[in-house]
């Protein structure tokens, strides 16, 4: 873009920048954050670039397993609102291979999303979920998907005999 166009207030519309069918922006709450911080929020952010080749996203998922960064991860899915986002960072959470038991209520209730990738990304980590879980968070997920009158039947059929038999084992 020229100068004179940047100039030139017909030529540019500010308008666009919150269209989000033509921008999108995830912003990471990095108040405070270290260098290191900042560094892990930016491997955060390059999972959502949509160019990116199947093996940079598994050297992203790579060094996210490495530094252990599931709490980012799910911050930054609750902070965005763009649900192709949500839905590739929900996938993320299953292939970096991280554990995520510390946040099973979070991703019980991302699985009775009405979106269904969301709630299938979602089952898939909690199916994939091998930490441990106490038989109080494991009663309250069970509460939480059988009085939930969200989501996709099948889906959440799913999940709640997931749950019952993480219970009964």
């Amino acid at each position: 873009m020229a100068v004179d166009e940047l100039l030139d207030e017909s030529a540019f519309d500010p308008k666009k920048l919150f269209n989000e069918e033509e921008y999108s922006t995830l912003i990471i709450k990095r108040d405070g954050f270290s260098k290191q911080e900042n560094s892990d929020a930016d491997l955060v952010e390059a999972l959502l670039d949509n160019k990116n080749t199947r093996q940079e996203d598994e050297a992203i998922f790579a060094s996210l397993k490495e530094l252990k960064a599931q709490d980012l991860l799910v911050n930054a899915i609750q902070s965005t609102e763009v649900i192709d986002f949500k839905i590739k960072l929900l996938a993320a959470c299953w292939e970096t291979g991280l554990e995520f038991a510390n946040h099973f209520l979070f991703f019980v209730s991302m699985a009775c999303d009405t979106n269904f990738q969301i709630a299938m990304e979602a089952l898939t980590v909690i199916e994939n979920e091998e930490g441990t879980i106490t038989p109080e968070v494991l009663h309250a997920a069970l509460a939480l998907a059988t009085n939930n009158s969200g989501g996709h039947s099948v889906l959440k059929q799913d999940l709640i005999e997931h749950i019952q038999s993480r219970i009964n084992s």
